[in-house]
This record gives C-alpha cells, sequence and structure tokens, in this order.
C-alpha cells in the first residue's frame, strides 16, 4: 500500500532544537538562520548579511550537545537532530570575555563610561585629541558592540588596554577611517569585495599590527574606492564614518523617511536621515528590493544638492531682456495668455512640452492631461530610450552566461552591476561587447568588439543586458536568451507608461511655444515662447521668457517606476526651498488659469482619482498597497523600436553629473566616476 504523499513529506522533513524547542530547517542552512528565522537572539559581530560567513568574532558561539566545545553559529549548518543551547552560562561567560579583549582594544570610549572614574579623564583626553573632537563616538548609541557589552554586563576590566597603533585617516571629502575604534571584524571587507565587488579594501599584515587597507595601503583618495559607502553602512562601531554628518546623525536626533533613489532606473529603497529639515544621511534598506541595502555613490553621498544655495526660488520673467523675478500668479498668467496666444496664431502642433524623465508619475499625468486635453496638443515628449529588466536582480546569479552590450552598466547603473559581478564570482561566464574599455570588461572573460560571433561564444540560460539604443535584433532568434535593459534615468519606464514618447524631428518643426523641463536644448531659434522649468540655473535659461522653480523628488510626495516595472512611493522629507513648486501643481494651477477645475490636491488624489482609473493593470493598486512595498506589474505594451535620434536642437546630457558636482566633497569624485572611456 502507497504512503500518502503529505506524509511522506513530514517524515522527511529535518528538525534541529534550539533551547529545548524543535525547528524546522532547510538543507544548507546555519544555525544563526535558523534561530533568526524563529526569533531566537543570538549575538553577532562579523556576520553579514548577504556574505558567506567567517566565524571570526567568536561572538557567536554556541553549545551543541556532543560537541567538545562552542562552535560558531553563523558558519556552522545546522543538522537533524541537532540540540543547541545559546546562553548557557559557559557561553554568556566565553562571549564577556570575547567583549573585553574588543573593548581593551583601542579608543572604545563608550561602555567604561563612569566604570572607572580615577581613569576617564586621562582616557577621554587621549581619545579627544585623536578623534579631533571632544564629543563621543560618532556610532554612540548605535554601536553593536556597545550594545552588546551593555547587554552582557561587561563592567570589570581584568586586561591592560591596547592602544591604538594608527592614526586616524580625515584627509577623504566623505569617509573617515578610525582605526582606533577598529575591531578587524572583517565586515567591511566582505561589504567591498563580496556584496559590491569593487575590491578596494582588504585585511593587511598580521598580528597586533594588523589593519583594514586599502590597495597598497594608501589612503582613500588615491585608493580603488568607488565610494558606494556599503563599507560604512557595515561597519559596526563606527570605525568608518561619514565626514560630512560625523556627531550630526545620533539616532535620537533624526527622523528616518523610506523613500525611493533619484538616480537611475534600478529604483534603490533607501531610508533619509532628517534632522532640522535637511537630510543629514542616507542609508540602503537592507531587506527591500530591489537593492537589498546596496547602494552606489550617486544614492549614498549625491543628495545635498536638494540643500545648495544655487537653488532657483522664485519664478522670473523676462523684462526688458533681463529675467527678474516675480510670483507665480503673474508668472502662470503670462505661460497661460502666451500659449493661448500661439495656439491661436499656428493651431495646437505649436504647442510643446519637453519633460524630464525624472518627475514623478504624478507629475508626469498631469503634464500629459494638460497639453493633450486643454491645449489638444500632443507634442509632449523626452528623449530618453525605453527599457526592461524582466527578471529580479537576484536571479542574475542563475545565469551561465551575461552578455554586457554597450552599456556602461557599472557608471549608470552601479547597483545593477554588483549583481552581475557576483554572478561572475558564482561561477557565471561574462562576455562584455564594446569596442571601449568599459569598467565591467575587468571581470569579463571575454570581450568582444561587436555582436557578430556571439552566439558560438555563449553557453546555457544567457542574460543580455544592453543598451537599450543599441539594435540587438540579430541576437534575439538564440535560444535560452533573456533581454534586459536598464534605464539611466529613475523614471524613464514611468514616462512610457503615462504615454509619453520620444518625437520626430518632423513632429517637432512646427512647434513655437515650449515648456521644458531639462537642460537638453541647445537651439531656441525656432521658438516665439520658451518656458524653462528646472531646479538650478542652466545655459539654456539665458534664453528663456520665463524660468519657473521645481521642487525635488525628496520635498513631495508620488512614486516612480524602475526598469523591473516596479512602481515604488517616493515620500515627503523635507520642505521645498522659497517658493519652489511640484510639477504636478504648475500644471493643475495652469489649468486653472485656463478655466479648468481639477479637484486634485495631493499626489494620492492623482494616482487613485486618475491614474489608477485610466490604466487597466494599475486598477488594483492604491497608495495603501504602495505604502507596505513596491509593487511588480506585467510588463506593460511599450514599443521597444523608437526613434531615438535627436534633432539638432537638442542634445543628451547625463543629469546625473549635474546633480552629484552640486554636493558638498562630491567634484573629484564625480570626475572620477564619470571619466570619459579611456
Amino acid at each position: 500500500m502507497k504512503k500518502n504523499g503529505s506524509e511522506t513529506m513530514s517524515k522527511l522533513k529535518k528538525t534541529i532544537t534550539v533551547n529545548g524547542n524543535k525547528y524546522e530547517f532547510e538543507p544548507g542552512e546555519t544555525i544563526l538562520e535558523v534561530a533568526r528565522r524563529n526569533e531566537i537572539y543570538i549575538p553577532t559581530l562579523c556576520h553579514l548579511k548577504g556574505a558567506p560567513p567567517t566565524g571570526a568574532c567568536r561572538i557567536c558561539i554556541v553549545d551543541v550537545k556532543g560537541a567538545p566545545g562552542p562552535i560558531a553559529a553563523c558558519s556552522s549548518p545546522a543538522a537533524d537532530n541537532m540540540e543547541v543551547s545559546t546562553e548557557t552560562p559557559r557561553i554568556v561567560k566565553a562571549r564577556k570575555m570575547v567583549l573585553e579583549l574588543l573593548l581593551i582594544s583601542g579608543n572604545h570610549n563608550c561602555s567604561v563610561r563612569g566604570n572607572f572614574p580615577e581613569e576617564w579623564s586621562d582616557f577621554q583626553q587621549e581619545v579627544s585629541e585623536y578623534d579631533r573632537a571632544d564629543d563621543i563616538c560618532v556610532a554612540y548609541g548605535r554601536c553593536e558592540l556597545q550594545a552588546l557589552a551593555y547587554r552582557y554586563q561587561v563592567t570589570r576590566r581584568t586586561l591592560d588596554r591596547i592602544p591604538t597603533k594608527y592614526p586616524l585617516e580625515y584627509n577623504d571629502p566623505l569617509i573617515g577611517r578610525d582605526f582606533g575604534r577598529c575591531i578587524l571584524c572583517g565586515r567591511c571587507v566582505q561589504a567591498c569585495c563580496e556584496i559590491q565587488v569593487n575590491n578596494a579594501i582588504s585585511h593587511g599584515y598580521r598580528g597586533n599590527i594588523a589593519k583594514i587597507v586599502v590597495r597598497g595601503d594608501k589612503t582613500l583618495p588615491d585608493s580603488d574606492c568607488v565610494y558606494c559607502g556599503e563599507c560604512v553602512q557595515s561597519c559596526p562601531v563606527g570605525a568608518l564614518f561619514e565626514k560630512r554628518n560625523r556627531f550630526n546623525s545620533r539616532m535620537w536626533d533624526v527622523t528616518r523617511v523610506k523613500t525611493t533613489c533619484y538616480y537611475c532606473g534600478v529604483g534603490c529603497q533607501l531610508d533619509l536621515c532628517i534632522k532640522d529639515n535637511e537630510i543629514v544621511k542616507v542609508d540602503g534598506i537592507e531587506d527591500a528590493k530591489p537593492n537589498l541595502g546596496r547602494l552606489c555613490f550617486k544614492g549614498r553621498f549625491g543628495f545635498d544638492f536638494i540643500h545648495s544655495n544655487d537653488r532657483l526660488l522664485r519664478p522670473k520673467i523676462r523684462e526688458n531682456g533681463k529675467l527678474v523675478e516675480s510670483n507665480w500668479e503673474k508668472a502662470l498668467d503670462l505661460v497661460a495668455r502666451k500659449m493661448t496666444g500661439i495656439k491661436e496664431k499656428y493651431g495646437s502642433e505649436a504647442i510643446g512640452c519637453f519633460v524630464s524623465t525624472k518627475n514623478t508619475n504624478e507629475d508626469l499625468f498631469l503634464t500629459k492631461k494638460f497639453f493633450n486635453q486643454i491645449m489638444t496638443s500632443e507634442n509632449i515628449f523626452h528623449f530618453e530610450p525605453p527599457s526592461f529588466m524582466g527578471i529580479d536582480y537576484q536571479e542574475i546569479k542563475k545565469a551561465e552566461t551575461i552578455v554586457v552590450a554597450g552599456t556602461d552598466i557599472v557608471r549608470d547603473n552601479p547597483v545593477a552591476a554588483t549583481f552581475i559581478k557576483q554572478a561572475v564570482l558564482q561561477g557565471t561566464r561574462l562576455i562584455v561587447v564594446d569596442s571601449e574599455n568599459m569598467e565591467i570588461a575587468k571581470f569579463a572573460h571575454l570581450q568582444l568588439k561587436n555582436l557578430s560571433g556571439l552566439e558560438k561564444e555563449i553557453k546555457g540560460e544567457t542574460l543580455v543586458f544592453h543598451d537599450p539604443r543599441m539594435d540587438i535584433s540579430d541576437i534575439k532568434k538564440i535560444e535560452n536568451l533573456r533581454i534586459c535593459s536598464i534605464s539611466r534615468e529613475n523614471n524613464t519606464v514611468g514616462a512610457y507608461i503615462m504615454g509619453i514618447f520620444p518625437k520626430r524631428k518632423s513632429e517637432l518643426n512646427k512647434v513655437k511655444f515650449l515648456y521644458s523641463m531639462t537642460p537638453h536644448m541647445i537651439n531656441t531659434d525656432s521658438l516665439e515662447f520658451l518656458v524653462v522649468q528646472d531646479i538650478f540655473p542652466t545655459e539654456i535659461q539665458e534664453k528663456a521668457d520665463i524660468v519657473l522653480p521645481a521642487s525635488v523628488w525628496v520635498e513631495y510626495d508620488g512614486s516612480t517606476i524602475s526598469s523591473d516595472y516596479r512602481i515604488n512611493r517616493i515620500r515627503k522629507a523635507v520642505d521645498s526651498p522659497g517658493e519652489a513648486k511640484p510639477t504636478w501643481w504648475i500644471f493643475r494651477e495652469l489649468a486653472k488659469k485656463l478655466g479648468h477645475n481639477w479637484e486634485m490636491n495631493t499626489a494620492e488624489d492623482i494616482w487613485e482619482k486618475e491614474i489608477a482609473q485610466t490604466y487597466d493593470h494599475l486598477k488594483e493598486i492604491d497608495y495603501e498597497r504602495l505604502e507596505r512595498a513596491g509593487i511588480k506589474i506585467e510588463k506593460p505594451d511599450i514599443p521597444h523600436q523608437i526613434d531615438l535620434s535627436l534633432p539638432e536642437v537638442f542634445r543628451r546630457i547625463n543629469y546625473q553629473v549635474i546633480l552629484c558636482m552640486k554636493c558638498k566633497g562630491m567634484k573629484d569624485i564625480t570626475a572620477k566616476m564619470f571619466k570619459e572611456r579611456e
């Protein structure tokens, strides 16, 4: 008689006992993974999620029945019928000794406060001189070593302190290195070499002179560091810190706002730390898709252009040949009057709008509605190519072959590149198709100048990441091929879904009135009236009749759609400077000037009353669902064979560079990261 299938499966399940309770586990899971999945506390310091365990710090040791001594939970696989105890007297005593050894090494001036008053003053003076500051450690309140010292009440010191051997490194504009607090846990090395795969830092020297080094034991500015900041985020003790917010982002002083990165089409999820209406720090959100905590130098450090003194603050109108500050009432009156007049004189095809694909879906929808319905013009456009990721980034490692064709993915979409580099570490074959020296080529098994001959080089399941402007029709017939592309701007996909596409030169020849949201235009001779909306002064504004100050992504709510067709929320974190306004607000007010009362007061109104009612595949998605997490949608019907040739009056610039150059300490780093290909 055959056994019931479910009965057979239950007998095959393996169990482990932790602190007297049985738990099922999957083959390959470690003791630590089983414990964390079941909310059982085991402390760690060297363990870094997503990287191979090292067992280096020994703080996660546990007792296992039958084992000759304590074992590291992070690196020990769970076994059927294993019996584990996590907090026996022997384990607690051993952990306390490990913590004491760590605390006597260097400048850990937090957990000893008050315990040795006769020594505190001299010690604190020494640390203050080393830190070049009279404040307590930058990681105070969020230091994992400090938290463990308190938890296990490490209040007695039986060993002599070991002074630090290396000076504070403070010559980099963004990242400081505090060797006096480094516990050599190796998390920064794993973050750099195994998560981001930048290979910029490693363990150096041995014994009591061991330290974490960059290549050649140089300083960061002279190293291979690409400033993703993953090492800073992974450091458990503040040995690595961001200089711009040193002592200025204490956990109790800041408000955290979850949002989506403003730069490229990957759509990284991040936490903004807000203090006094300013962003002081940015962190990646560890478990959030698609980035799983990873950020690039733009996402982590390229934020304070928002607070630049160069921001446009008030509308400007050209009077007697000069742009002079005005107000919204007067500026929008003039825009509405000129637009209407030119339409009456030349027809609706004379009215055009060049949108920015950095705007939110709500911005783009209302802009399109205004020009289509009120001005009866179809001349609303951009020149960014369409893109489609097609898979989750975590699936990249499953490919047998990856082809990167024509796209400088390390510079344009750095976080996406980390998943490709990780796949290569795990054995995936990488082929780069490009005649120039792209950064990703350093990891390639083969580099080709063009697509000719690619078919015979690929093996098994293959992913192709390509520049969306590249003609790949010749390789689409190859079996087991999946085609992916990622947009350079953060909401290019959103623009296409909202129905905004590139335009051919012939469609734009008759435009006499242009509303431009980008600085891409270089020639205005054919125009009778130009309105420029932006956040900074640009060269094209010298030819504008009206300049309008726009809010940026952290100054109002909204949504964007990343290249993997994931709808993500943008959340207001700070106030707009001066009189800068969101794009959707500008067009709502313009509509009002022309006699159309749009009852929309928030981005949520626009999404739920307009967007979700217009597009069938978005109908079931509301802000309440988006609030919890990003939502992937099915691939919509977007044409991918589009004429992207630029009319001669436009140019394609990299707006990422413009924004990063406006950030403190970022000028030289931005130049280095976006340098011309050699």
